[in-house]
């Protein structure tokens, strides 16, 4: 392969398929064609967020469609709890607060996963207007119980939002069954697309917090963006990324072929078999193995190793992998296996980390 293999984060590695509908000429976003194509789109999201709700596209990355989760369903000074377990959980704090919201935030540290008991403990304390966590946290590569936190809640009555930005098209996420109440993720991740959109979907309730909010938007208005798709000729209220769109269409039909059921199953295969090759090699998994995640695997530097120098060694063989965050900056290492990872980029990435570790010894 003469391009770099993306064993990262994300963006991910995009299936020949779907590259090749990036390289066709784009729709215009108001024609017939666009109007066929955004249907499809849609309807495959649906089945792939588990939701009869509308799902909405925005030009945007997965941030963008977390922003505007929070300025479409709260009112300035609305109460919120955050559940955090790594930088992408303080983000989504970071947002709520530059809007204006009493946010509180339960740390539960970087490389845990959300505790229950302390998560119920906190939702005593509060009448909060949502919870909004993180399912798979890509900064410490653990992944939470969504299904498990979204019954704590239901139990207060408090609204789930759910950051699955990295997570939703890769592991389980049932947004009707589950009850959850706004669910955002992006094409780059495991719906194994380039960069450019989020989705985002609402339910019931979460509609009617966004006809009582009363913070500002305009580009990220959902109800605009709701009217749009309700259209008899769905479309975006204005200029989408309609390449991104082609592709994403193109990348969720073969998931829909393959079946969800069968990617998570093999999502989990992989990421077992990373796990275990990290093992053999002699390395330590930084979160324990019962939290970890099926889509990103962290990694403890070992003692007389820089993190930066693996990186570097395994970039210049072709292997991108990425380093820890924040205080876990050169501590770990992170390697992506989520969406589209075959078997070849999985061997040389292990070859590549192999050798790394002989030749930098």
């Amino acid at each position: 392969m003469s391009d770099k293999i993306l064993m990262t984060p994300g963006p991910t590695m995009v299936p020949k398929e779907v590259l090749d509908v990036c390289h066709l000429q784009p729709y215009h976003h108001r024609t017939p064609e666009f109007y066929e194509l955004f249907s499809c789109l849609n309807s495959n999201l649906k089945k792939i967020f588990k939701t009869n709700m509308d799902v909405l596209t925005l030009t945007s990355s997965g941030t963008g469609g977390m922003e505007a989760v929070v300025a479409n369903l709260f009112k300035k000074g609305d109460k919120v709890l955050v559940a955090s377990i790594g930088h992408f959980g303080e983000r989504f704090y970071d947002i709520t607060k530059a809007y204006g919201l009493d946010s509180d935030i339960i740390d539960f540290g970087w490389g845990n996963a959300v505790d229950l008991n302390k998560l119920e403990d906190a939702l005593k304390k509060n009448e909060y207007k949502a919870l909004i966590v993180t399912q798979n946290e890509t900064s410490t590569g653990v992944t939470n119980d969504i299904k498990a936190i979204a019954d704590v809640a239901k139990r207060h009555d408090v609204p789930v939002i759910v950051d699955a930005v990295s997570s939703l098209g890769g592991i389980p996420l049932e947004m009707d069954e589950w009850g959850l109440d706004a669910v955002v993720t992006c094409s780059q991740k495991c719906l194994m697309s380039p960069p450019g959109l989020s989705f985002v979907a609402l339910s019931e309730r979460a509609w009617q917090m966004a006809e009582e909010s009363d913070l500002p938007k305009y580009y990220f208005d959902l109800k605009k963006a709701r009217r749009g798709v309700q259209k008899e000729k769905p479309d975006n209220p204005y200029t989408p990324a309609v390449s991104t769109i082609m592709a994403v269409k193109k990348a969720t039909d073969m998931l829909l072929n393959i079946g969800m059921d069968t990617v998570y199953k093999n999502q989990h295969l992989i990421g077992e078999k990373v796990r275990k090759t990290i093992k053999d090699i002699g390395l330590k998994l930084f979160p324990d193995e019962s939290i970890s995640s099926d889509l990103l695997t962290a990694v403890e530097v070992p003692e007389g190793y820089k993190a930066g120098d693996i990186i570097n060694y395994m970039s210049e063989r072709g292997i991108l992998i990425t380093g820890g965050q924040a205080h876990l900056k050169g501590k770990i290492i992170r390697i992506g296996h989520m969406g589209y990872i075959t078997d070849e980029m999985l061997d040389l990435t292990f070859d590549a980390l192999k050798n790394a570790l002989s030749d930098l010894s």
